[in-house]
């Protein structure tokens, strides 16, 4: 496959609208999808940075590269994270469920915070560059000198698809299960671009949100009265 700024600035574009569907749709039938029907708007934000990413690369302005890729990454190394956790928290109807997503996003944030803050601190630790038709971003991160990038980026999935798993929704599990699905196939496939790849997947996947917040009112008891409850 091919990835491009048309790619990316085309995902965008595609995401905004049905991010934005999804958003209006939970404010009038389920207040608890607004964090996960915003999923779409997010990854349209990402996959513009991307975008920008490719043209500033192919206009050979390193400036406008790094911080294109700086705004990329704060979605992929931080934000979703403990975004995707609480997510799943604020639909949850368990209690236990709920607060267990709820460790799972603080953990995230926390974990985030350290994957992403030091690459904004120390410019040198992030390098961009294109291969095998797709962005690499090589980075420095703090854990090197304890454990390899792949244990990283397992915890990094174990965090981000374990509140998907021990949802109460069967949406919710097979939306985890996509996710994890596309991880694995592009980190067997394609490892060394595996962060923009598997963003550019999850975006695609994420159009099923929409699918998701529609039935959600349905297939989610709200047996509870708030999620902070």
């Amino acid at each position: 496959m091919c990835f491009s700024a048309t790619a990316s600035f085309t995902a965008s574009a595609l995401l905004l609208p049905a991010g934005v569907y999804a958003v209006r749709y939970a404010q009038r039938h389920d207040s608890r999808a607004i964090s996960l029907a915003g999923i779409p708007i997010a990854f349209a934000i990402q996959q513009a940075c991307e975008g920008m990413v490719w043209l500033s690369i192919h206009d050979t302005n390193p400036a406008e590269t790094h911080q294109a890729a700086l705004g990329f990454l704060a979605f992929a190394y931080w934000f979703w994270l403990f975004w995707s956790p609480w997510s799943v928290a604020q639909l949850e109807s368990q209690p236990t469920i709920r607060r267990i997503s709820q460790i799972f996003s603080l953990l995230g944030f926390v974990y985030g915070a350290l994957l992403y803050l030091p690459l904004v601190l120390q410019s040198n630790w992030l390098t961009v560059q294109v291969a095998h038709h797709a962005i690499q971003y090589e980075t420095r991160l703090i854990f090197d000198k304890w454990m390899s990038q792949q244990v990283d980026r397992c915890l990094y999935a174990l965090i981000v698809v374990t509140p998907y798993f021990i949802a109460s929704s069967n949406l919710i599990k097979i939306l985890g299960g996509l996710v994890l699905s596309s991880a694995i196939v592009t980190d067997w496939m394609l490892n060394d671009v595996f962060v923009s790849v598997w963003c550019f997947c999850a975006a695609i996947i994420s159009l099923y949100i929409v699918y998701v917040v529609s039935k959600i009112s349905k297939s989610i008891p709200q047996t509870i009265s708030s999620p902070s409850n």
